[in-house]
């Protein structure tokens, strides 16, 4: 609120020098009130331009505080921005650690008695045998102990049983087959010889078809010649051989040793020869040879047999025929 003055002024409360401002309207009409304040404030001139700053001066005392003015509250103002905050001050000293307490133990009280023993349990029941561990490794053998003298010689033992007699060894036979050699026939049939087809049997006395002798046989194809021997051992094996060849390149032969019994033939043995594997040069014989199996125990005798292929006019030469034993 100002304060009116007699020259209409007005006087600010608020600063510590007064300066009185006229009190009156823009008519000029006083506005002061009888008891000299202003019913308004007094309308303030155009500003002038503001002067620089001025260098702050030190701040004053401050004045004693006015009273309260009577007059309605003003709005509030906006909150001042909040200054920054002081400096956190020094941490207090740390107060003195206490003393500790005093830890008193007591004495060890004296051990009890030792209980009773408890009756003895029951005996559990045998475990499964384990398995039997891997064989050790053998030992060394061994250094071998100094031989003995050599004991008294016994009693001659009593002469064993004789035993039963073993067999024989077979004898030697000789030559079994008749006119091996071919030199003698009978209406061209090989004396001693038997066949079923006569007319494809010749004898044969031209050079270089005879291996031995002045004379050999002649066999064209499907032709059979036969000789039945006796005197055969049980037991005992036997040689066959011969020497033929062929009259042509296409001729084959079966030869064959068969032992005749109580009961049915025995196959002793059998060579064949193919087609022109059978020598066919002039004076070129093949020699072919076999041992028999062993004879039957009811050997009676044996047939030896020859059989002849061939193509066309074609034939085989056989000379000089063997048997017996081995």
């Amino acid at each position: 609120m100002s304060r009116c003055c007699n020259n209409n002024s007005v006087s600010d409360s608020d600063v510590a020098t007064t300066t009185h401002v006229p009190c009156t309207n823009i008519a000029g009409t006083s506005l002061c009130r009888s008891d000299r304040f202003c019913d308004v404030v007094c309308v303030t001139g155009p500003m002038g331009p503001i002067g620089a700053t001025g260098a702050t001066g030190p701040t004053g005392p401050t004045g004693a505080t006015g009273a309260t003015g009577i007059g309605a509250t003003g709005a509030t103002g906006p909150t001042g921005p909040t200054g920054p905050t002081g400096p956190t001050g020094p941490t207090g000293a740390t107060g003195a650690t206490g003393a500790n307490g005093i830890s008193i133990l007591g004495p060890t009280g004296a051990t009890g008695a030792t209980g009773a023993n408890g009756a003895t349990g029951a005996t559990g029941a045998t475990g499964a045998t384990g398995a039997t561990g891997a064989v050790g490794a053998m030992g060394a053998t061994g250094a071998t102990g100094i031989t003995g003298a050599t004991g008294a010689t016994g009693a001659t033992g009593a002469t064993g049983a004789t035993g039963a007699t073993g067999p024989e060894s077979c004898p030697l036979s000789g030559e079994l087959v008749v006119n091996g050699g071919m030199e003698t026939f009978s209406n061209n049939i090989p004396t001693g010889w038997t066949t079923t087809t006569p007319n494809l049997i010749t004898q044969i006395t031209s050079s270089g078809s005879v291996h031995t002798g002045v004379s050999a046989v002649n066999l064209r194809s499907g032709a059979n010649l036969t000789q039945q021997i006796t005197g055969i051992n049980p037991g005992c094996f036997y040689e066959f051989s011969f020497f033929a060849k062929g009259e042509g390149t296409q001729v084959s032969f079966t030869a064959s040793v068969v032992f005749l019994t109580t009961g049915a033939d025995v196959a002793g043995g059998t060579i064949s020869v193919r087609q022109q594997d059978l020598p066919f040069d002039s004076r070129n014989f093949g020699y072919y040879r076999l041992i028999t199996t062993a004879a039957p125990a009811n050997v009676m005798g044996v047939r030896i047999q020859f059989t002849t292929t061939a193509l066309g006019e074609q034939s085989m030469d056989l000379d000089d025929v063997s048997f017996g034993t081995q």
